[in-house]
């Protein structure tokens, strides 16, 4: 890639640095979208120019003439940016997750914590002995919704572990299906729900995660079936 395409790249990325790209749910894991380059109408892209437009090409949906493409996150959707000077970027997207549900990722509180983990009413962790010699604590399959919030005036950075922007998103997990030994969990796990402390970059609109909080639920007595 020439240096005035990656300026281009760049200008086209900063048009977007003011809205965080929103996380995503998917099998396992909490994902951004993102840019991973693309085309261009113009052999060399004025570095000069300013984008003034964007549209998303979306993706049709995968069917079992592609069994592997049903089963995995695949990625065909575009987003295309047009610049003043009349030439036209197109820029291929991707998934890259935050986290898996089982990862060990930055707690909030300090340490580390297990993403999508549970936890009983005393906020002690609930272990999965199904299998004797491989107990270890239940986690969620994956998430289920996500909610991106808006910056919070006053955020301390430092203490949220934030280089760029802090900005935050709640996420709802889905139940543990089985456990170990395939046993039904359904309906016998409290609902996960966690805020992530995300860490922008202002140049390009990156999403990183910094932080993980997992709320506690014990005045409502858990949540079940959300």
């Amino acid at each position: 890639m020439t240096q005035v395409s990656q300026l281009s790249r760049r200008q086209a990325l900063k048009l977007f640095s003011g809205v965080p790209l929103l996380p995503l749910a998917t099998l396992g894991g909490t994902v951004m979208l993102a840019g991973c380059g693309g085309s261009s109408t113009a052999a060399t892209p004025a570095a000069a120019a300013a984008p003034t437009s964007a549209s998303f090409t979306p993706m049709a949906a995968p069917t079992l003439a592609d069994a592997s493409a049903m089963a995995t996150t695949s990625v065909a959707s575009s987003l295309s940016v047009a610049y003043r000077d009349g030439s036209t970027q197109s820029y291929k997207l991707g998934y890259q997750p935050f986290f898996i549900t089982g990862d060990q990722v930055p707690n909030l509180q300090g340490g580390t914590i297990l993403a999508g983990g549970y936890f009983d009413i005393n906020g002690k962790p609930i272990v999965d002995t199904s299998v004797p010699g491989q107990e270890r604590q239940f986690f969620s399959d994956c998430p289920d919704g996500t909610c991106l919030l808006q910056p919070i005036a006053g955020a301390d950075k430092a203490k949220l572990g934030v280089k760029g922007n802090p900005v935050f998103a709640v996420v709802q997990f889905e139940y543990a299906t089985r456990d170990q030994a395939l046993a039904s969990q359904y309906g016998r796990l409290p609902s996960p729900i966690a805020v992530l402390t995300l860490d922008q970059d202002p140049a390009t609109g990156k999403l990183s995660l910094a932080k993980y909080f997992n709320v506690p639920t014990q005045a409502a007595y858990g949540l079940w079936i959300t």
